[in-house]
């Protein structure tokens, strides 16, 4: 075994990622992503962060950058770094338990959320389903203020009770299924019926029937004492310390894990978990000989599946990518579509289902900058851009390669 190729195996083992493919040499073609992720350091836009690719099955790429902190003396980024993920714990937990009850046959995503949830169909949202709640067109407000729900909240009421009292009593925003309004609130339904219908919380339901198959051990709603050190910080407290491994969203905070976990956000991960997940949706459900997904509930994250005169692209659960830099080749099989999903933390999951590619970048942005005086580090959405040019450009490299080699003849 070469150096380099010994090099790539153990830290491949460090995080987890020996189980899978991979490639013992990035690629002069990758060799961008390291100035990209940097500059976004260097301009302050997060403290640190982990960058996880993967290209045609094989791990291509793997490394930590920075520090938990914009202090030099704060524990390093590693890749086992946990992250709150915010709105990516849409896709890592609330839509595929979604899916997996619908393989059930306990949930069906053309029916009203009101078949599970009679409360719901008030104010003429008797006829919202759960596909439109997956797909952002259900007719919700984007997010609410937990204050507004909190003052109303009843005696001996949860946070989370209150909370589903109140949605069920809201009037819709927009006709259904006539535009895309990306809403913290859909997911927080879907999940409520989620765990309604399973008669148990997302963190135990995911636990046995996706985390625990895929040996997604970091992967949680309620961080224990032993994983805090391991997270990277997103807040300061009062005191002036780094807070850890308490959730950044407002009404996911609010929400809690009481009872019912909050399927719009609140969810802690690693790189090396995600690429357990991803690698399975990249294999149509399949990992490890075992079908933890089937290849249809697969399609219907990684194809349009809302209605045909909306333009904005969403699969359940996914936002669908239709320009550049983030569309990977383009396929004529309408189920292999690009698709990703961000989190407001600083979290990107990226998957191209035609290539087997994916990218997952892991910030926490949202940790007080000294570029912005305290506030939360500036955007990095043209970091994403980059990453995303950068891969895309060598999977299509790749491609002429492959059609210009002798056996493609």
């Amino acid at each position: 075994m070469t150096p380099e190729a010994m090099a790539w195996t153990v830290l491949l083992v460090a995080v987890g990622l020996s189980i899978l493919p991979t490639s013992t040499t990035s690629g002069d073609e990758l060799a961008a992503l390291d100035a990209i992720v940097e500059r976004g350091m260097a301009e302050q836009r997060y403290p640190g962060a982990v960058l996880l690719v993967g290209m045609h099955g094989n791990v291509r790429y793997a490394r930590a950058f920075g520090r938990h902190t914009y202090e030099p003396s704060s524990p390093p980024m590693r890749m086992n770094t946990v992250f709150d993920m915010a709105s990516c714990t849409k896709v890592a937990a609330g839509t595929p338990a979604a899916l997996l009850l619908a393989e059930d046959g306990k949930l069906h995503l053309d029916k009203p959320v009101s078949a599970y949830w009679p409360e719901f169909a008030a104010h003429g949202k008797q006829n919202v389903t759960l596909r439109d709640l997956l797909t952002h067109v259900s007719g919700l407000k984007a997010y609410e203020n937990y204050t507004v729900v909190e003052n109303a909240r009843q005696p001996g009421e949860t946070h989370a009770e209150a909370l589903y009292r109140h949605y069920a009593a809201l009037p819709l925003t927009y006709k259904p299924r006539s535009k895309v309004l990306y809403s913290c609130l859909n997911l927080q339904c879907a999940g409520y019926v989620v765990q309604r219908v399973a008669g148990e919380s997302l963190e135990d339901f995911l636990r046995k029937r996706l985390w625990g198959p895929l040996g997604m051990r970091d992967t949680t709603f309620r961080p224990p004492t032993s994983m805090l050190k391991r997270c990277a910080p997103t807040a300061v407290s009062d005191d002036g310390r780094p807070v850890r491994g308490k959730v950044h969203d407002p009404l996911a905070a609010y929400h809690g894990t009481e009872s019912v976990c909050p399927a719009n956000a609140g969810l802690f991960s690693t790189a090396g978990d995600l690429a357990r997940y991803v690698r399975m949706l990249l294999g149509r459900g399949r990992w490890r000989g075992r079908q933890i997904l089937s290849p249809d509930s697969v399609a219907l994250m990684t194809s349009v599946q809302t209605p045909a005169r909306v333009k904005t692209l969403r699969s359940i659960g996914w936002a669908v990518y239709g320009d550049s830099p983030f569309l990977g080749p383009i396929q004529k099989d309408p189920t292999q579509r690009t698709v990703g999903h961000t989190g407001y933390t600083g979290t990107w999951i990226w998957l191209d289902p035609s290539t087997g590619s994916y990218i997952i970048f892991l910030t926490n942005r949202v940790f007080p900058s000294p570029a912005t005086n305290g506030n939360e580090g500036p955007s990095i959405d043209g970091v994403r851009a980059d990453l995303a040019r950068v891969v895309v450009q060598a999977l299509e490299a790749d491609a002429r390669e492959s059609r210009s080699s002798p056996s493609a003849k």
